[in-house]
């Protein structure tokens, strides 16, 4: 999952914040902020991309009901995460959101165990005990480790997060020989097939230990929206936690 930093609210010809009368009214101004791509999932959505409210405007009794129009409470969504959490109550205490943590480091994408045809998200190795659960609870509310084998198929995206790590793998594979010529051309290429491949965490990972590449991956003047306060420029652009001083969860 990507870390994302969508702004402020964005402002009128006159310099006053926008107020829309309709939440989907967001959705220009959400594309030109964090791209067409899914906060949770992180695919891009080419088509049918929904508003969502971070915060339900209309949770079960006795929990928090989210702002139904403001910019704040808004993001991105394809139609499987959103209709995944649906109207489950959710703050930053109980699971990893990406406005409020450097939502790359809790997870990792794996290949699924039994089907080649898909990949999955799960809890990165190495969470402690406050870490875990937290991480778990997150994909369990946009189901990020479900498959979806009906003959009505209506899930893609483990399937197309497959597709991403063979694009990742082979781009890879370019890059190795592009750089010894041309590194930053090299690196142009990169991010330039990740950002019509979407699924950030693939190409994080697997550029990892490329600063050239970490530079782009992350420059909001390429891909936007990305927290770059999630990424240590002094160390090669390696993730780095968005809330350092929270002692037990420090993510």
């Amino acid at each position: 999952m990507r870390p994302l930093n969508k702004g402020n609210t964005p402002t009128d010809s006159t310099g006053n914040p926008i107020s829309p009368t309709d939440y989907k009214s967001w959705r220009k101004a959400l594309i030109d902020r964090i791209g067409a791509y899914c906060a949770y999932c992180n695919m891009p959505i080419k088509h049918a991309l929904q508003v969502e409210h971070v915060v339900p405007k209309n949770p079960p009794a006795g929990y928090t009901v989210g702002d139904p129009l403001a910019w704040s409470n808004m993001l991105l969504a394809c139609g499987p995460c959103n209709n995944a959490k649906g109207n489950t109550p959710v703050d930053s205490i109980t699971f990893y959101l990406p406005e409020e943590h450097n939502t790359h480091l809790p997870f990792v994408i794996v290949p699924h165990a039994t089907d080649a045809k898909h990949a999955i998200v799960t809890e990165r190795p190495g969470l402690n005990v406050n870490q875990f659960p937290k991480a778990q609870r997150t994909i369990a509310l946009t189901e990020l480790n479900a498959t979806d084998e009906r003959p009505n198929i209506v899930d893609l995206r483990s399937r197309e997060r497959k597709l991403a790590a063979i694009t990742v793998n082979s781009t890879r594979n370019i890059y190795n020989l592009a750089a010894a010529i041309n590194p930053i051309l090299a690196a142009e290429h990169v991010v330039h097939v990740a950002s019509r491949t979407g699924f950030f965490s693939l190409w994080y990972e697997e550029f990892m230990n490329e600063p050239l590449v970490m530079e782009k991956l992350t420059d909001n003047n390429i891909i936007k929206g990305t927290a770059t306060n999630c990424f240590d420029p002094a160390n090669g652009y390696k993730p780095i936690p968005r809330n350092p001083g929270n002692i037990a969860d420090p993510i």
